[in-house]
């Protein structure tokens, strides 16, 4: 297990009990090259280290990341005052390609979860307050659900505990293998 990957495991650890550790920034940039950030959830990690989010195929996040698959995180700790930067590349799993994972994924999700892929297209008008609607059934996996791989290439870690801070470098060198470097904050 890389050594950035231990830090992060200890990370959520350390926070289990805040809510908000479960969510990071994500950027990317739409087909122009206009940077987009928004909030997601962390769903889990997988084997290769690999970070697992979902999102809906009509979204602007979808999308993007079809065109540009290049992507960056930014996820803060404020209990531990813990900030990783991954620099990632983003795998795009739809049913078709992947019913086990996609489904598996869906599964996971509580019934008040499954209901905002059941809403409607995300980004549409919505033209008055009254409640929205569901739109198919929870036990079947809408075709437009979909879950996204974020590998990471490298690593920026910044603990802000302390004088000086700590910092870190990570990156795969040219084997593949995981190499650290520290750096001043």
């Amino acid at each position: 297990m890389p050594q950035w990957r231990q830090g992060l495991t200890k990370s959520l650890h350390q926070t289990r009990s805040v809510p908000e550790s479960r969510y990071f920034q994500l950027a990317s940039v739409d087909s122009k090259g206009v940077p987009y950030c928004r909030t997601v959830v962390f769903r889990g990690m997988t084997d290769d280290n690999q970070l697992v989010v979902i999102s809906d195929t009509r979204s602007e996040k979808f999308e993007q990341l079809s065109q540009t698959p290049e992507a960056h995180v930014c996820w803060y700790f404020s209990k531990t005052r813990e900030q990783y930067r991954f620099s990632c590349k983003a795998s795009l799993v739809t049913l078709e390609q992947d019913d086990e994972l996609v489904t598996s994924q869906w599964n996971k999700l509580s019934d008040a979860g499954k209901k905002q892929f059941l809403w409607g297209e995300p980004g549409t008008p919505r033209n008055d307050g009254s409640a929205l609607q569901i739109e198919g059934s929870f036990d079947k996996v809408p075709n437009h659900f979909c879950t996204i791989l974020l590998a990471i290439n490298s690593v920026d870690y910044l603990n802000l505990r302390g004088n000086p801070q700590h910092r870190e470098w990570h990156q795969k060198d040219e084997n593949g293998n995981w190499v650290s470097q520290s750096l001043i904050p």
